[in-house]
């Protein structure tokens, strides 16, 4: 095993490139494939120790995309596609300089045109599906006086793999050795994603003000909103000089508190059961919020917000819950209320899940555990009423 090729599919049930009601331009798949395997599922747990190959168009060779990614980890295959030309064999000498495997994939060009990229090349794929052994031989001679190995791609059974070992080549590729498999993973939205990290800066005790102030100003809509609950009544704030003198005017618990409520009504609402499930985590959220205000701890009831509110986030997200906490990092109270239901806040969620599935026993014990018995009927009330209203804004 020496690599994995990563390839673009629009779904779990795409069968090639093309097969997408939304047509994306080779560029495209590169790049989706790249933030894909890179910035969501991590290149690390996709091809474990061997190299990822990747398929690059003109466009992302000329633009130098092979920069942002680890020689050691990466073998750049130039599609089929990409004439030989000043620009192009400019790029490849880069690419190679900086430590690069090239590779070139269905390689069908003129070896005497193609020169000035074979002679950097390391690897050339040849894709044999339905070639005679006679017109295979023809390929592989017409790449004799090139220093490249030979991969054969698209071996479908044990014959063709003898008769490739036999005529040089050494690396091979094809349903003959393994099917592709298809991954996976849902990320948070976009602006979710967004305001998820302007959540943990907000609390994580280490960021600066400066730091809030780039993420916000990079998000217009997020910072309009950041003015307006500085002008809020809860505020009380006027004469703003800037974005970073309306954080310090909010402060860190308070804007943390409305991050979260803006996080639960930035999700999807795509279909009524999603709708519905996330009505329910706002007042979830919010139940647990006024429970916590209830007991007297007024100085974690944001944190009993957001606990509350994402303990529904992974069906409402289709994502598993180590999956969007991964995404988050929350403090460590309201991961093990999520996780692993322990932990001071777990009671409260515990106690306002039953409450909400009508688990009267189970509300009757735990609400009289907690002296809360009396005030979960008016809290449930004004919590429902409270998230109806938020989400009917939105």
């Amino acid at each position: 095993m020496v690599g994995y090729e990563l390839l673009h599919r629009s779904s779990g049930t795409a069968l090639d490139s093309g097969d997408s009601t939304t047509e994306m331009t080779p560029s495209e798949m590169t790049g989706s494939m790249m933030v894909d395997s890179l910035l969501g599922i991590g290149l690390d747990q996709l091809t474990g120790k061997v190299p990822a190959w990747i398929n690059f168009s003109r466009e992302p060779l000329l633009r130098h995309d092979f920069e942002l990614l680890d020689p050691k980890k990466c073998v750049i295959e130039l599609s089929e596609t990409v004439e030989c030309d000043v620009e192009t064999t400019l790029a490849c000498q880069r690419l190679t300089a900086k430590g690069f495997t090239l590779a070139l994939d269905d390689f069908v060009a003129d070896v005497t045109q193609y020169a000035p990229i074979l002679i950097r090349a390391r690897i050339v794929k040849l894709s044999l599906l339905g070639e005679s052994g006679q017109q295979i031989r023809d390929h592989v001679a017409r790449l004799a006086r090139f220093k490249v190995r030979l991969l054969a791609e698209k071996v479908e059974d044990r014959a063709m793999y003898e008769l490739c070992r036999e005529l040089g080549f050494s690396l091979f590729q094809g349903y003959y050795f393994s099917r592709p498999e298809t991954v996976q993973r849902k990320d948070l939205p976009g602006q979710m994603a967004h305001i998820a990290r302007l959540m943990r800066f907000a609390m994580d005790g280490v960021s600066r003000d400066g730091d809030l102030e780039r993420e916000f100003r990079a998000d217009p809509g997020l910072s309009l909103k950041l003015l307006k609950i500085v002008n809020s009544a809860a505020a009380g704030g006027n004469g703003i000089e800037s974005i970073r003198h309306a954080i310090r005017m909010v402060g860190r618990e308070q804007l943390y508190r409305w991050l979260a409520l803006l996080f639960g009504s930035a999700a999807p609402r795509g279909d009524d059961v999603r709708a519905e499930l996330l009505l329910q985590a706002v007042e979830r959220g919010r139940f647990c919020e006024l429970l916590a205000e209830r007991s007297g701890k007024q100085s974690v009831s944001g944190s009993l917000f957001l606990t509350g509110l994402l303990a529904g986030f992974d069906a409402i997200l289709g994502i598993s819950m180590p999956e969007l906490l991964q995404q988050m990092r929350l403090t460590a109270e309201v991961e093990a209320a999520l996780l692993h239901r322990s932990g001071p806040h777990a009671p409260y969620v515990e106690l306002a899940t039953n409450y909400a599935d009508g688990s009267w026993g189970d509300v009757l014990d735990l609400g009289t555990r907690m002296g809360l018995t009396s005030h979960l009927a008016p809290c449930y009330s004004e919590a429902s009423a409270w998230a109806r209203d938020l989400l009917s804004q939105n």
